[in-house]
């Protein structure tokens, strides 16, 4: 799968938690992560790495409460630089409510 930039997300039919990287698609390191809630309601979310062999979940970003219309930015290089190759990590975004709808924009 080639990395995709642009997440339109809905928990109701992609399910409360999103590969937004697969392990081994070679993506490089990660510039910026927006979340941008474009929900009515407050949703909460996390963002983290995992190996998928190991299945131990590495939290970027715990869980975090975003208003309505919020918009969250992560633009920390060295907070985003992570091992995606094939033995590295994949990079998912967990919802914790079966109606969150994000948008999702990774830069590299």
């Amino acid at each position: 799968m080639a990395f995709k930039s642009y997440h339109n997300i809905n928990s109701a039919t992609d399910g409360t938690t999103v590969t937004l990287i697969r392990q081994g698609e070679s993506a490089g390191n990660l510039k910026s992560i927006v979340i941008v809630s474009v929900d009515t309601a407050a949703n909460s979310c996390a963002l983290f790495l995992q190996n998928d062999t190991e299945l131990v979940p590495y939290y970027i970003l715990g869980k975090t409460s975003l208003p309505a219309g919020a918009t969250l930015l992560l633009d920390s290089d060295d907070m985003l630089a992570f091992n995606n190759s094939s033995s590295g990590y994949s990079l998912y975004l967990q919802m914790y409510d079966a109606t969150t709808k994000l948008n999702v924009l990774l830069k590299k």
